[in-house]
């Protein structure tokens, strides 16, 4: 394919890659999600923004996941735990919004 000059770059077929959110934008998302529906995302739930679509609540439960472990930077934990009243980790987890 090479030979040919196809190349992932050259090829029309070929999907158009995003660039990674960042820890602090997806936060953001999550900051979003939080004053649009009032609770915390349940596992399977996303939110849609700029016609993309976010796992959101894959994503937080990942970072529990993390956290429990003690894989979560500790300035990671402060960025999610500052959305919420209390502990954040809980499925129960009150949003800042509402405390």
């Amino acid at each position: 394919m090479t030979s040919l000059g196809l190349t992932s770059e050259s090829n029309p077929l070929t999907p158009a890659r995003r660039p990674r959110r960042t820890f602090e934008q997806t936060v953001q998302l999550l900051e979003l999600f939080l004053h649009r529906e009032g609770r915390a995302p349940a596992a399977r739930e996303a939110i849609r923004v700029d016609g993309d679509t976010v796992k959101i609540g894959a994503w937080l439960a990942k970072a529990r996941t993390k956290h429990s472990s003690g894989q979560l930077p500790e300035e990671h934990v402060s960025l999610v735990a500052a959305l919420f009243d209390g502990d954040w980790t809980a499925e129960d987890a009150v949003p800042a919004v509402l405390a």
